[in-house]
């Protein structure tokens, strides 16, 4: 019943480093991961081909920005994600923000999932644990007004399929809106967000897709609590509600974080998920995650935590319990 991941992490990140032009200012950031992960968990093993609990890899990450302002006044930025190959731009002015995202993100405005511990969810891949929903389209308006953003954003399937999507893809409408003050000497934002997405096709197995989430963060002193209520819906285009693909599904999250000293931060978050899977009102996904996120000297940081789950009802994985601890040490320049 237990799930161990230890991550050895050495971040590389070249943030300082950055190249001035008339045209503009360009930087660069890029870091390496290498993890160890050993699992074991209470399902049943392969017996026929066998099973290994554990892995090692290396990951890295490098990534460039530019941005200037216009002689008429426009802030216009470039983020490009070298390894991934993705970027995104910006064009902002006294009139609002325009953002436009080669990874379907660019209204990022009011969603949440009140993460405060590092790492979760790296259990197992459950039928839903809770995170929200909401890509945010190719293309999005944004503005703030006093203590208030709002967003609002659209996304493209393409043309190349029978209906709206590419490959299974669809579009996308989405909205977003937050609000942040300090209230008595407490720091608040309270955050709204939703999107829905049509079929791609029109087959009657294929889905659309509506989500929410509503989110709330507090900050008192040396204490942050937040909150998440998340849930999406999909419908097939025939209607059967026990067909394969339609969902109904919630989910409450909370995130405490304490900073004991400048260097050091304890964390704990669950996440309490259920809902109806093609007609099937059992499914159930729980996690409750504790860590600490220490910085042991300028540029060196320590982040340990525990993770553990259960799943039942749903489709994909039945009946199904573990835990996990994940040690990560970050070297940063």
């Amino acid at each position: 019943m237990r799930k161990i991941l230890l991550a050895s992490t050495a971040l590389v990140a070249v943030a300082g480093v950055s190249a001035a032009s008339a045209d503009g200012h360009i930087t660069f950031s890029g870091g390496a991961d290498f993890a160890y992960t050993s699992v074991s968990d209470d399902q049943t093993d392969n017996t026929t081909n066998g099973e290994n609990g554990t892995s090692m890899g290396t990951t890295g990450d490098l990534a460039a920005a530019w941005s200037t302002t216009t002689d008429t006044g426009l802030a216009i930025s470039v983020d490009f994600d070298i390894d991934a190959t993705e970027a995104s731009m910006s064009i902002a002015g006294d009139w609002g923000t325009f953002t436009f995202d080669q990874g379907d993100g660019a209204m990022g405005t009011g969603g949440g999932d009140a993460e405060s511990v590092s790492n979760m969810r790296f259990g197992m891949t459950p039928d839903y644990d809770g995170t929200e929903a909401i890509g945010g389209g190719d293309i999005a308006y944004s503005n703030t007004i006093g203590p208030i953003s709002f967003a609002i954003g659209m996304g493209d399937g393409g043309t190349a399929a029978a209906a709206d999507g590419t490959g299974g893809e669809a579009n996308e409408t989405s909205y977003g809106v937050s609000y942040s003050a300090s209230v008595n000497g407490a720091d608040v934002t309270l955050g709204y967000a939703a999107a829905s997405t049509g079929s791609a096709t029109s087959a009657v197995g294929s889905t659309d897709l509506n989500a929410s989430s509503m989110n709330l963060d507090v900050t008192v002193g040396s204490i942050g609590v937040s909150m998440a209520q998340n849930a999406q819906k999909a419908d097939r285009n025939d209607d059967n509600a026990s067909g394969a693909g339609t969902t109904d599904l919630d989910s409450t999250n909370f995130g405490l974080t304490y900073a004991v000293s400048d260097s050091l931060t304890l964390q704990a978050a669950s996440v309490a998920a259920s809902g109806t899977i093609a007609g099937d009102a059992t499914y159930k996904y729980d996690e409750s995650a504790y860590g600490i996120s220490y910085t042991i000297a300028s540029g060196l940081d320590l982040k340990v935590s525990y993770s553990d789950f259960t799943q039942s009802g749903g489709t994909a994985i039945d009946d199904v319990s573990g835990s996990g601890t994940m040690v990560e040490l970050s070297v940063s320049f």
